[in-house]
């Protein structure tokens, strides 16, 4: 269940840092990188597992990714401008760095 609940709190974290990233610049991608850090930390401090820090990665990542290739419409989530740019390689060092982290925690 742990496994789920790790993934699935990625996804949430990577759908609100997509929708939020753009939004009242530069707060939102502020608030969209620090909800990042959060939710790696209390990931990290609630299941204590590397295997739940990767599950939450790769469900960021599977959002972020998704969020940063066009659409059937033509719609892209995640502009390559210096604020999406931002979010995704900012935002991909954070969750490295964390989920390295979590991995000497244990």
């Amino acid at each position: 269940m742990k496994l789920i609940v790790s993934t699935l709190f990625g996804v949430g974290v990577g759908i609100s840092g997509v929708f939020l990233h753009n939004s009242y610049r530069p707060f939102g991608l502020v608030v969209s990188l620090i909800a990042i850090v959060t939710g790696a930390y209390l990931l990290r401090e609630m299941y204590r597992s590397t295997l739940c820090s990767w599950l939450f990665l790769i469900g960021w990542a599977l959002v972020v990714v998704r969020g940063s290739t066009v659409g059937n419409g033509g719609e892209l989530l995640v502009e390559a401008n210096l604020y999406g740019n931002s979010f995704v390689l900012g935002g991909a060092a954070l969750m490295l760095i964390f989920t390295l982290r979590a991995g000497k925690a244990n």
